[in-house]
């Protein structure tokens, strides 16, 4: 496989890091000779049974047992602790594309396991799905997705792959009732949750610990538009987690929300270059800091979220 380029996105604000995102592209194929999970069952609202994970996987550093597919997504379950999460991958209500007709399934889901053991990697696929927001909303049936997960044995990576979709800026309207284009992992007990949100090509990634973040900041954690083919997130266990490994720009900002006067207070002068986005990852100012305590003026930005980018973090303010 080809990889085009790759970007690291580091952690932003946590004083804890489980995963690092590297964003890449590589050629999307699909599973061939692979188990069927769905069995020619049309879905969308119904749940499969659990399959066992086939070698020793870690979530967040917690074992895990079985995996099923539920309603439109996957699900991780650990039965040490009895949790479970969401590898939220696709960011819409997806539903098979014979849903509303009847018969057997126009997407089939499948998995299948390849390698030696010691270096497997289990393959889970959902392939051409279609979006029960826009079967509910506009009554057709022609948007469509494309997506598989990779479980990689020993390293505990998550990759997740994108396929082929037709879904563009002009269909995100759709989505925004709903989660949007949500792209994360959820821990069911609200111990370990990281979101990817704005630009697909570079998003942010945001992990929160102990149930962290208000709903106003997680519902703000959203992608712009929907990956691309060939778009490849992974996430990769880190190696010292609960250190800083990264060696993180530290500062604070206040008030949030704001209306006018945006006020940051840097820990150290290691790194004072800055630049506010908007959610599409649009730089909207930028500059530099000459003294640990600093105002910007964001009066003249529309009401909206943001985020201001010191070094290798990222913090979101929401502008009245």
């Amino acid at each position: 496989m080809l990889v085009i380029f790759l970007i690291i996105v580091k952690t932003n604000a946590q004083e804890q890091s489980l995963y690092t995102l590297t964003t890449s592209t590589a050629t999307y194929t699909d599973l061939e000779n692979a188990i069927s999970i769905n069995n020619g069952q049309i879905w969308g609202n119904n749940d499969f049974n659990p399959i066992q994970v086939p070698f020793s996987f870690k979530i967040a550093e917690e074992t895990i047992s079985t995996f099923a597919f539920e309603q439109d997504n996957f699900t991780f379950s650990s039965e040490q602790s009895d949790n479970k999460y969401d590898l939220e991958v696709s960011g819409i209500v997806a539903l098979d594309k014979n849903f509303a007709v009847g018969g057997l399934s126009h997407s089939p889901v499948s998995y299948k396991v390849e390698g030696t053991e010691g270096s497997r990697i289990l393959k889970i696929e959902v392939k051409n799905a279609g979006s029960e927001d826009e079967l509910t909303e506009k009554g057709t049936n022609n948007l469509f997705i494309n997506f598989q997960i990779w479980i990689y044995e020993t390293s505990n990576i998550i990759e997740y792959r994108y396929g082929n979709t037709n879904i563009t800026a002009q269909d995100l309207p759709l989505f925004q009732e709903d989660d949007a284009i949500l792209i994360a992992i959820i821990d069911k007990n609200d111990d370990y949750d990281c979101y990817l949100h704005g630009n697909p090509l570079t998003p942010d990634f945001t992990q929160l610990f102990d149930g962290a973040g208000t709903e106003s900041e997680i519902d703000s954690y959203v992608m712009s538009s929907f990956p691309a083919n060939g778009t490849v997130y992974r996430f990769t266990p880190s190696t010292t987690a609960g250190t800083e490994q990264f060696n993180k720009t530290q500062f604070s900002i206040y008030p949030n929300p704001v209306t006018s006067m945006l006020n940051i207070s840097l820990e150290k002068m290691d790194v004072t270059d800055y630049i506010i986005t908007d959610m599409t990852g649009k730089t909207i100012q930028k500059g530099t800091f000459k003294t640990l305590e600093n105002t910007i003026e964001v009066g003249d930005l529309s009401s909206g979220m943001y985020g201001i980018k010191i070094g290798n973090t990222t913090q979101k303010f929401l502008k009245k």
